[in-house]
């Protein structure tokens, strides 16, 4: 295959990555988690303190790349779906640059970019939404890039480090970093020569030093501040107070739905894995290397005990690599095989898949009602610059849509109503409770009775409702 220039592949995968995402632009929410969001990356540049002020279950990071793009370029939700589908071309950019460097053919290469822009815009809801899991694989796959270069400790460092700052978007980042060491330590150890022993250990003690820089200043100033209580709490405490209800039979089902969802592409992967040979020139592009890297990631993915999809996110790094080298034209595969994914059947395949998710995510996200923009727009006019709003049990977003603070530190609205969430961050519900009704908001939002029975009487004596919306969506005014 004719070499490409490395700007064009870039900007097919922009094109690629805007293309199969363009519809999942328009909605106001894709998952609800994205109100806390983008409610929280909003309101840290306005002088709130992250786990003080403002409370979720994710660490720091995705709240401050959001936060930076809402406070310098633009608090459209639609440009920030864009910036994440760019941030998802750019990763598989990088993924074209390591299978180019491992492979040296164009072809696997681009393959490889294209199936990670696939694997993560084609999932419906899990891939479509504003998620950590997009963001910390462009830092994976930097750091994968350099490790796989890496020669002196400057690489190494920088490995460490890339990692690290994926590591504040989120934790399961350390799983990454601990396949690739563990190869790289066990493959030097198994040499029997000292000198290789102390080299590949004092490299990945420098990537391990590295890796804690910024969790570690994330620390400092949390201690400076005066509330590192705090920031362990919610980086840690909670989640080990989280019931896990995993069993062989529900992790087995989670396993299988990936596999089936995404059924052509992991047949690629495995045909690859066990027909894979090893180059001696690198050690890293090999099945045993591959076949560790996933199985650390995958036990990431199970750990937790509960069942969303986009944590497979993760696992999709490693997949996409080794998938693309089902397109190498050293690859012996039938004939059959090489007419399916060849010209023109292959491109025409691939143009048709386009067509056919598109009409699917415009049914999905553009022609359903976007209630939360429709209540905002009745709101909007009605507000008074003093006025307060609470959202209730109903979606968080209207904080930003609206541009009004947050009243309460639980922003997630399960966060104070989900037994199990109540019970792993410990809120004292009376008391949250208590002190919101002590305020004095213009307008308070419901969709359907609220958990705490007291909060329904406070609103019949004190509110009157005024309109309702689809989805069992009610404002209330003050009396």
């Amino acid at each position: 295959m004719k070499r490409i220039r490395s700007i064009w592949v870039l900007a097919g995968f922009l094109g690629l990555s805007v293309i199969l995402r363009f519809f999942s632009f328009f909605p106001t929410l894709v998952s609800h988690d994205e109100g806390t969001y983008f409610v929280i990356a909003r309101e840290i540049f306005l002088g709130k303190i992250y786990f003080v002020d403002l409370v979720d279950t994710k660490p720091i990071g995705l709240f401050l790349i959001l936060g930076l793009f809402i406070r310098f370029i633009s608090s459209s939700i639609f440009l920030i779906r864009m910036f994440t589908a760019l941030v998802v071309a750019v990763t598989a950019y990088v993924i074209y640059k390591i299978s180019l460097h491992e492979q040296g053919e164009q072809k696997p290469a681009i393959a490889s970019g294209i199936i990670y822009i696939f694997f993560v815009s084609v999932w419906a809801y899990f891939g479509s939404f504003v998620n950590p899991e997009l963001f910390y694989l462009l830092f994976t796959a930097l750091a994968f890039y350099v490790f796989i270069r890496a020669s002196r400790r400057q690489g190494f460092f920088l490995t460490g480090l890339l990692l690290g700052i994926g590591f504040i978007l989120k934790y399961v980042v350390l799983f990454d970093l601990a396949a690739w060491l563990l190869f790289y330590f066990i493959t030097a150890l198994l040499q029997d020569d000292r000198k290789v022993f102390w080299h590949a250990f004092s490299n990945s003690a420098v990537a391990c030093v590295a890796f804690l820089i910024p969790f570690g200043l994330i620390i400092l100033y949390y201690r400076h501040i005066g509330h590192l209580k705090e920031l362990w709490f919610y980086s840690f405490g909670v989640t080990s107070r989280i019931p896990v209800e995993r069993s062989p039979g529900n992790v087995l089902v989670y396993i299988v739905d990936f596999h089936l969802r995404f059924l052509p592409i992991l047949l690629f992967f495995y045909y690859v894995l066990f027909r894979l040979k090893k180059k001696a020139e690198n050690p890293f592009f090999s099945p045993r290397f591959y076949g560790v890297w996933c199985l650390m990631v995958l036990l990431a993915v199970v750990l937790p005990g509960k069942s969303f999809g986009h944590y497979f996110i993760q696992l999709m790094l490693p997949v996409s690599l080794v998938a693309g080298c089902f397109f190498s034209d050293s690859l012996a595969k039938p004939r059959w095989i090489n007419n399916m994914i060849g010209y023109p059947v292959g491109p025409a395949v691939i143009s048709a898949l386009i067509l056919v998710l598109l009409v699917i995510q415009k049914r999905d996200y553009y022609d359903k009602p976007d209630i939360p923009k429709e209540v905002a727009c009745y709101l909007k006019p009605l507000l008074k610059p003093d006025d307060q709003i609470y959202t209730g049990n109903y979606q968080q977003v209207l904080y930003y849509l609206l541009k009004k603070d947050c009243p309460v530190k639980y922003v997630h609205r399960t966060l104070m109503c989900d037994p199990e969430h109540r019970a792993a961050l410990q809120v004292d519900l009376p008391k949250e409770m208590n002190a919101l009704m002590e305020r004095d908001f213009a307008y308070i939002l419901m969709q359907g009775p609220y958990c705490y029975e007291p909060m329904n009487a406070y609103l019949r004596q004190n509110y009157v409702r005024i309109r309702d919306f689809p989805d069992n969506v009610t404002i209330y005014t003050k009396k």
